[in-house]
């Protein structure tokens, strides 16, 4: 059985991505939703952060900047797109340019919700497969205890 991909919401109430939320989980996606930014950071700061973060404008205790800040400190990649509940073309520069994926608005029509949706996950998907894992501190330590004994035995 396939694992189902979630989504982070963080907003607080709102209309907009309470709709969002339905079509996502048409979509077959399971949905984490946060209200503020400091539970964004509790549900962002985890060792398998959700690789896409839907959020609001303006949160009450921040905005999708601070959003985007979190993500972008992350344990993984995670592509955050911002929800407008209007078209706002500089909004939308301003919003790409600080390293949001995307910038969407209402209404959520299916289909190009569902290719937002396929693009991040795809992007996501390569930069998390990018990363290289850090050798565990175990494996340091027993790498370093073989190199002082081969030195002690060498001497």
């Amino acid at each position: 059985m396939k694992a189902r991909i979630s989504a982070l919401l963080v907003h607080q109430n709102s209309q907009t991505l309470m709709a969002l939320k339905v079509a996502l989980e048409r979509q077959g996606m399971r949905v984490v939703q946060a209200e503020t930014l400091a539970q964004a950071q509790r549900l962002l700061g985890g060792f398998n952060p959700a690789p896409l973060v839907f959020t609001d404008v303006h949160l009450p205790d921040g905005t999708w900047a601070g959003v985007l800040a979190l993500a972008e400190k992350a344990a993984k990649p995670v592509n955050v797109i911002v929800v407008a509940r209007v078209v706002d073309t500089r909004f939308y520069v301003e919003a790409i340019e600080t390293g949001a994926f995307d910038f969407i608005a209402p209404p959520f029509l299916a289909a190009d919700l569902e290719y937002v949706v396929h693009s991040a996950l795809s992007n996501v998907a390569s930069r998390r497969a990018a990363i290289v894992p850090a050798p565990r501190p175990e494996e340091g330590l027993l790498l370093g205890a073989q190199k002082s004994s081969r030195s002690v035995a060498q001497a």
